[in-house]
């Protein structure tokens, strides 16, 4: 029971894999730009062949059935596939098959056997096409070489050559040993072992679904007891009254022998026919466009169409750059030009850090305090009326600043110290930014601007400003001016701080 359930474990993995996923696997661990069928169903039919003790030529079977010869031909084996490819290169097998062996040796044994099994296992391939030729040679033809594991079951029966009397069987055990009425049946239960698949296949591209090719096998199974025979030297005697070598035990009267002989495990193989269908949604093969491969890459953009990765190296689906002309990037640039801004949100005739776009009063005087909207207040009223807790308008002012100094001129007292009887008042928020004007480098501007901005945050510390975290400053050094550096009002307009009240 424990050999017929191991079996139906295999097959069943096969079918729930071929039902899940027969087209492809959205997590496959290959890298491309698009997705690629990856399954394959198999079936072959070949001739078998055993390779052990009982064989009498190790490539060319014997023909002949006489007195003292038993032909080894007319075996077969016959199986199924299901085939994974992981990647370009590696993929995975699962095979289930069946078959029978012959085999016969008159030096030593005189014996001849037969033998029906059948077995399943699973395998690594390796694509050593695309490892010698690479992925654009030989585009229709694919080759595998593989290795793996499983299990195999078989019944056999050894016979005397000429009299045909049976000798061993493969589920001999000791209780038959002197028991001549069951020892004279033929094998009548499966001996199971660890079978070592090793192989190689070949495979021709036949449409977009199917494939032709062939498979060569060899089995490495474990045990000298595929044809019911324990081996060993020459002067051995392996034809005792009770059955022969095939177990560890009794005397020498009986003529047994060890479990395992002398001479190698048992093999066998076979050479078949394979044809393969693969698996997947819309396939698509690889055709020749003026002499060279060519992929739909329109079917592939448009999920019209899938390749095989056992023929196609996602590399290959990897679009080439391509290198626009001058006219191609200009009408690219003009197509993607952002509207142009209108040039009000870029002006400041007043000087009063509202844009024209917005100031609603374009010409106040120099060094007013404005509104948001640009609009000139009276901002000792203002402060005079604030109420506390009241919400605060945006309000704009500058401080400006003698040529590379940062020492608050005593003008601009009186309108800081209003800023801080109004923000002790109210809650309001204030933005200071420190310029400079262009006569120095970058980074000295940068760190003036920066202690220009310190230095009023500071003045307003210490005339009273009970909370200074509603501040926050910034220093932009030389690079937001809004006059002409190249003229002494314009440098002099440069050299601020802005201060911005906010609610």
């Amino acid at each position: 029971m424990k050999k017929v359930s191991l079996l139906v474990t295999f097959v069943l993995l096969g079918f729930c894999l071929l039902e899940t996923q027969a087209q492809y696997n959205p997590k496959a661990p290959y890298e491309g730009p698009y997705k690629l069928n990856t399954w394959s169903l198999s079936a072959y039919l070949g001739p078998s062949q055993f390779y052990g003790d009982l064989r009498e030529y190790d490539f060319f079977p014997v023909g002949t059935d006489n007195f003292d010869s038993r032909s080894e031909r007319g075996t077969m084996h016959f199986g199924v596939s299901l085939g994974k490819q992981l990647t370009y290169l590696f993929g995975a097998r699962l095979d289930v098959g069946a078959g029978n062996l012959k085999g016969m040796k008159r030096r030593i044994y005189q014996s001849y056997f037969n033998a029906n099994y059948f077995q399943a296992d699973v395998a690594a391939t390796v694509n050593i096409k695309g490892l010698l030729f690479g992925p654009t040679k030989l585009k229709r033809w694919k080759m595998d070489v593989y290795a793996g594991a499983g299990q195999v079951w078989f019944k056999s029966t050894a016979y005397q050559l000429g009299s045909g009397r049976l000798q061993r069987r493969s589920d001999d055990s000791p209780t038959l040993r002197n028991n001549t009425t069951e020892l004279n049946k033929k094998a009548s239960s499966y001996t199971q072992e660890w079978v070592i698949p090793v192989g190689f296949s070949t495979s021709y591209e036949l449409t977009k679904s199917l494939d032709l090719g062939l498979d060569f096998r060899l089995n490495n199974v474990n045990t000298e007891k595929l044809d019911a025979t324990v081996g060993g030297d020459a002067s051995s005697i392996y034809d005792g009254p009770t059955g022969g070598r095939l177990y560890e035990g009794g005397d020498a009267n009986n003529f047994l022998g060890t479990p395992k002989g002398s001479s190698a495990l048992d093999k066998y193989g076979y050479l078949a026919v394979t044809l393969t269908y693969k698996l997947g949604k819309n396939p698509l093969r690889v055709e020749k466009k003026n002499g060279k491969w060519a992929y739909d890459f329109n079917a592939l953009d448009a999920g019209k169409g899938f390749y095989h990765l056992r023929y196609t190296d996602p590399k290959l689906l990897v679009k080439p750059p391509r290198i626009l002309s001058l006219a191609e990037i200009d009408s690219i640039a003009k197509a993607n030009k952002p509207k142009e801004i209108d040039p009000r949100l870029l002006q400041d005739t007043d000087n009063d850090g509202v844009s024209d776009y917005f100031d609603k009063e374009p010409n106040t005087p120099a060094g007013s305090i404005v509104t948001g909207a640009g609009q000139k207040i009276d901002f000792d009223k203002y402060v005079r009326d604030a109420l506390p807790g009241m919400a605060c308008n945006e309000i704009f002012a500058n401080i400006l600043f003698d040529t590379d100094k940062a020492i608050i001129k005593p003008e601009f007292y009186d309108l800081l110290n209003k800023v801080v009887e109004l923000m002790n008042k109210t809650q309001c928020r204030l933005q200071m930014a420190g310029h400079a004007d262009r006569r120095a480098s970058d980074r000295y501007n940068v760190a003036l601007s920066e202690r220009r901005v310190n230095a009023v945050k500071q003045y307003l510390a210490q005339a009273g400003l009970k909370d200074p975290n509603r501040i926050v400053v910034d220093a932009y050094g030389s690079f937001k001016p809004i006059a002409d550096n190249g003229t002494v009002d314009g440098l002099k307009k440069n050299r601020r701080v802005e201060l911005k009240l906010m609610p």
